[in-house]
């Protein structure tokens, strides 16, 4: 507006489920004037009750684990593998019973892309995307706010990658197998474990600025 100040701010980045504050006070001056800030806004949760981190893209392609997302959780802390042996039958495969700060294995929230994601014979998650379709997640625990009130434990929420304007895409193969492997100083020979995951994602415009798509497989 005339008579007041340019202000631009750069560096903002939005995780799932975050909901920064940048506050922005409007100052008198020349319209030749302009207040330009170069700098993240800080991540201090002061609308959400609950305690959470996020696991980005970066880390979930690159950590070693048997490319599926419920084994990362592991590594977000507070988290153990649920005891329950109703819930680690075979029945529940290809979900992971999990017990966040305590609670109930059967006691997360999952959420991908805004739908709950729990399994409703097990209360487990349901299968989620494999690593290279996952943008980031996040697991929250400790005084949840409401929008979880179905679950007392914790709650995981993910997000899938999204098309852009451009395209945009990769192809992988990940390879396991014994013959790469030293054998464990304590056993007899080799392991005899052979696991050829392979895939790709694709994403891009449909109609420039309107309409974009993402699949993989």
């Amino acid at each position: 507006m005339p008579g007041f100040r340019s202000y631009v701010q750069t560096g903002i980045v939005l995780q799932v489920n975050a909901n920064p504050a940048v506050d922005v006070v409007l100052q008198p001056g020349q319209p030749s004037d302009q207040v330009q800030v170069q700098a993240n806004v800080a991540m201090v949760e002061t609308r959400n009750s609950g305690v959470g981190q996020v696991m980005e893209n970066q880390l979930i392609v690159g950590l070693p684990s048997g490319r599926r997302i419920t084994d990362l959780i592991l590594l977000l802390g507070a988290v153990t593998p649920g005891s329950d042996p109703v819930l680690n039958s075979s029945r529940n495969y290809p979900t992971q019973s999990l017990s966040v700060a305590g609670g109930l294995a059967s006691g997360t929230t999952y959420v991908l892309d805004g739908s709950m994601h729990n399994d409703p014979y097990n209360n487990l998650n349901l299968p989620l995307p494999f690593a290279d379709a996952l943008q980031e997640f996040k697991l929250e625990a400790s005084a949840l706010p409401a929008q979880y009130g179905l679950h007392s434990a914790a709650a995981v929420n993910a997000v899938t990658k999204s098309g852009a304007n451009g395209f945009h895409g990769d192809v992988f193969e990940f390879v396991r197998n014994y013959k790469f492997n030293a054998k464990d100083y304590f056993a007899a020979r080799r392991d005899t474990l052979k696991r050829n995951q392979f895939g790709g994602v694709l994403g891009g415009p449909v109609v420039k600025n309107k309409l974009v798509f993402f699949g993989g497989y």
